[in-house]
């Protein structure tokens, strides 16, 4: 092996080494943002049922394609968290973003963080955003990996409803992504579900 191929490797293995550690870093950043708090009801067939608290989430809707408005979205609720409010808070970044489709528009949300309440949250500067309470309730969840646009998600959901259909179980509303990553996170690290809500048998407190 010449000079030349031993630097060149040596060079490849060190931009390898790097971009793992950054991966790794940029993973466990990711994964220990909060999220809304449930406990697990039951897995079964890749199914996960959840049962989930309370919670609140900022809201926008936005018409049009699925890619823009993905971003637009983002960019609305992004700017409410970063000071776009009447106090000029910050408020944590939680995880997930959640994406469903409601009539001809996107509804996108972020999870609040649990130390909120309703009342003690910012008013919103952007009058497209806007704060809700989520009342407890039960979903099932199914998880999936890499990248996702909105043909695999289409396909995850119409999994995920013909699952639920199998075990005789009737989703409420329409099924939501839920994306817990930034784009900046490697495709093969992001986690990626898609939730719906189920007829509860029992209340969540």
């Amino acid at each position: 092996m010449n000079k030349q191929t031993r630097t060149v490797l040596l060079a490849s293995g060190t931009a390898l080494v790097g971009a793992l550690g950054w991966a790794g870093w940029q993973f466990f950043k990711e994964k220990n943002l909060e999220e809304p708090h449930y406990r697990v009801l039951s897995v079964k067939d890749g199914v996960e049922l959840r049962a989930y608290v309370p919670s609140i989430v900022a809201v926008t809707e936005v018409e049009g394609a699925f890619d823009a408005s993905l971003n637009e979205g983002f960019r609305r609720l992004a700017g409410y968290i970063f000071g776009g409010n009447r106090s000029k808070q910050s408020i944590p970044m939680t995880a997930p973003v959640g994406m469903q489709r409601s009539g001809q528009v996107w509804r996108m949300t972020f999870a609040m963080p649990s130390e909120y309440m309703l009342e003690t949250l910012p008013e919103p500067v952007d009058p497209r955003v806007r704060l809700e309470n989520v009342p407890g309730r039960r979903v099932a969840v199914r998880s999936f990996s890499g990248s996702a646009p909105e043909s695999v998600a289409k396909a995850e959901q119409a999994r995920l409803l013909e699952d639920l259909k199998k075990q005789g179980l009737r989703p409420v509303g329409e099924p939501v992504l839920a994306q817990y990553n930034s784009p900046f996170m490697p495709p093969f690290l992001r986690r990626n579900e898609i939730h719906v809500d189920v007829q509860a048998e029992e209340l969540v407190h």
